[in-house]
């Protein structure tokens, strides 16, 4: 439970620096490529120097991981420009209304079981979600992003926890498989660099290695979290818990608007976490 709290902390931290992000004038690209290399060092400095190249092109797992770690790096851009363009709580609500994704995929997938309070419990979180997540003034572009991120968060939630219940067996793997997605990001987004010609700041850099930090024990507790109470209770509670969060932080820190119905959405949020707790 320790490691739910933690990155549930740790999640709400990413949207904070999306935003300053934003205020700092950061390109965020750059940063996030930065972000990736920082997680990566971060990885064989915590996790060991066990990183074999050539044996790791021959697991099961590698081309999966290859793929993860390029979406991996498409969806926090989009999740940066969701943050800056709508706000943190928006952000936020848009990338963890998505966690009815992995609750299913854990049920389809994993043969993980659903009682009637988690049933109940979900079907509050995503009222609670939507209530919170409900404001004026949204256009057509800025909410077909804020879908995007819904499914796409959605789908990564999943397929991070299909590769961790299917392949990963051992401290070592699991190791490896972080480095590989996050180096794999890393080269993505350095080549993306490269192809547009862009110039590289060093506040970009320095900027990003600050947001690798969160984003690298973000990973790390979420699979521990996984491991220790299973995807049908991580998923809803680390979801509800990061937007309850960061409606709150963004309310009191960034001044943006919340109205009633949201207030009621974030009350939901806090019953909806108790019932899909309830033994």
């Amino acid at each position: 439970m320790i490691a739910l709290i933690f990155t549930i902390i740790l999640t709400t931290l990413l949207f904070l620096v999306f935003k300053e992000y934003e205020r700092r004038n950061i390109n965020t690209h750059q940063a996030i490529t930065s972000n990736y290399l920082t997680a990566a060092l971060l990885t064989l400095l915590i996790g060991g120097n066990n990183y074999n190249p050539i044996m790791i092109v021959n697991t099961d797992w590698f081309l999966p991981t290859i793929a993860l770690g390029v979406f991996f790096i498409v969806m926090f851009n989009i999740m940066a420009l969701t943050t800056q363009r709508l706000g943190i709580s928006i952000g936020s609500m848009a990338s963890k209304m998505s966690l009815i994704i992995p609750v299913i995929g854990a049920i389809i997938f994993q043969n993980e079981t659903l009682d009637f309070y988690k049933i109940i419990g979900i079907i509050i979180a995503v009222i609670a979600v939507y209530l919170t997540f409900k404001k004026s003034g949204t256009n057509t572009k800025n909410l077909v992003l804020a879908i995007t991120l819904f499914i796409g968060a959605g789908i990564l939630d999943m397929w991070l926890d299909l590769i961790r219940n299917n392949y990963l067996s051992s401290n070592i793997e699991f190791n490896q498989f972080i480095f590989t997605v996050f180096f794999t990001a890393f080269s993505i987004g350095l080549i993306k660099i490269i192809w547009i010609r862009e110039k590289i700041l060093r506040r970009n850099l320095f900027a990003g290695a600050i947001l690798g930090l969160p984003n690298y024990f973000s990973i790390y507790f979420v699979l521990i979290a996984l491991d220790n109470l299973g995807g049908i209770v991580v998923f809803p509670i680390l979801n509800i818990g990061v937007v309850l969060s960061s409606s709150i932080i963004s309310w009191l820190f960034y001044k943006e608007k919340m109205s009633k119905t949201n207030w009621i959405g974030v009350i939901l949020a806090c019953v909806s976490i108790v019932i899909i707790m309830w033994n």
